[in-house]
């Protein structure tokens, strides 16, 4: 590289001088002009033009190497950022994200102990593919569905052995992937309760929520033995499953959780506690006294009015593969000798009649048509309605619009028949 006195030098005098770290530089070469070894004496050739080197090179290296080093560094330092957030969202909601965590709840459950939770954010799906692998005996009725059914206690069918196979937000994958864990352990029942819920046959593409993506893998198994198609890795994208790892929020809202805490997660005798759910061994819950304490009448209509302004002009679609898909695994349940119960979980009072001649009720009636078809078409019985007048449901059984009491619940299964 050329000092600015030896770019003059090439440039302008015509001298031969040297860089500012002795590295010669190139004479001009301007016509007439005569060429000089810088002492007086003309000289017959040019001196080539030597490699730099030394410090001025390392500069250039420097200077180029930098930009590229400082993106390296930044990259490094946002991964382990990254890394150590995930580490701690999964070391501190465990029961969300590990396996082995959860197997842990399961053998407590099956070892006949129930299980206290800070709350019921939990891979649920994972809880029952732990839980049916160490059922020790075949449940005599098992019922299938979202957290409509949570607290259906085994107390709901005295004398007979109940399993609560519930998950938080179900659709019609979920009713596949839990009788394939059933199937799997030999554990299918003589009676299985299925819900159909407004959602249930929602297409892949309405949904907003990512909870279901963890029974994938034995949806995916139950739908190779009915010979439908499984959902692409595009359409499910599984991997938005543990975004929850990169929240920051639930970082600090579990650390200091932890901290603060009375109690931690962990097996227990009891069946209800203070500060605490608890997970039964049927598989049902119970929630804490301090939660019970929040479930007001109040906040139940708030929270009314929340699902009014959210739905009202909403209508649950139907994927005429998800009615396909609940179709083939009626037809296997049958065919296996399984009686099959379909049930609607009624809605709050308050909700249902305001929705009912909106876009939304519509919507509830051609999910109830398309239930009544696939009961006729397989010799299933259909108890109950979205409507809460049809089990004698009251307004006072509900902590929301949906999500009713073991009093609504106990109405529901006293309609069907045999039970």
């Amino acid at each position: 590289m050329l000092s600015a006195t030896g770019a003059r030098a090439l440039y302008g005098t015509g001298q031969e001088v040297s860089d500012d770290h002795g590295g010669a530089a190139i004479c001009s070469l301007r016509p007439g002009a005569p060429r000089s070894s810088g002492t007086g004496r003309p000289v017959d050739h040019l001196r080539p033009l030597r490699p730099q080197r030394g410090a001025s090179a390392a500069s250039v290296g420097s200077a180029e190497r930098g930009p590229v080093l400082y993106l390296v560094a930044t990259a490094i330092l946002a991964a382990l950022l990254i890394g150590a957030l995930a580490a701690a969202n999964y070391r501190l909601a465990p029961l969300s994200y590990s396996a082995a965590a959860l197997a842990r709840v399961a053998e407590t459950l099956a070892g006949g102990s129930n299980y206290a939770v800070f709350d019921l954010n939990l891979d649920m799906r994972e809880l029952r593919r732990q839980h049916i692998a160490r059922l020790e005996a075949m449940p005599e009725v098992v019922v299938l569905g979202a957290s409509h059914w949570q607290e259906a206690h085994a107390e709901l069918l005295p004398g007979r052995r109940f399993y609560n196979a519930h998950v938080h937000r179900d659709y019609y994958e979920d009713l596949l992937a839990v009788v394939e864990m059933l199937l799997r352990h030999d554990r299918l029942p003589p009676t299985l309760i299925m819900s159909i819920r407004d959602m249930t046959f929602q297409p892949v593409d309405r949904r907003t929520d990512t909870l279901w993506l963890t029974a994938l893998p034995d949806y995916d198994a139950m739908a190779t033995r009915l010979g439908i198609d499984r959902h692409s890795w595009f359409a499910t994208r599984p991997a938005r499953r543990w975004s929850g790892l990169l929240s920051q929020s639930a970082t600090l809202d579990n650390a200091f959780r932890r901290l603060t805490a009375g109690s931690v997660p962990g097996p227990t005798r009891a069946r209800s506690l203070p500060t605490m759910d608890v997970l039964l061994t049927d598989g049902s819950i119970r929630w804490s006294d301090e939660h019970r304490a929040q479930f007001t009448a109040e906040r139940a209509r708030r929270e009314v009015e929340l699902a009014l302004e959210e739905r009202r002009n909403q209508a649950p679609q139907i994927d005429p593969a998800a009615v396909t898909a609940v179709d083939r695994l009626l037809d296997l349940l049958t065919r296996r000798g399984v009686r099959v119960i379909l049930i609607h979980p009624p809605f709050n009072p308050a909700f249902y009649r305001r929705v009912e001649d909106s876009a939304y009720g519509a919507g509830l009636r051609r999910v109830e048509a398309v239930t009544a078809r696939l009961a006729a078409a397989h010799g299933a019985t259909v108890v109950g309605s979205f409507d809460p007048a049809a089990a004698g449901c009251l307004e006072s059984m509900y902590i929301d619009a949906e999500h009713s009491s073991p009093a609504c619940l106990q109405r529901v299964l006293d309609q069907v028949p045999g039970l």
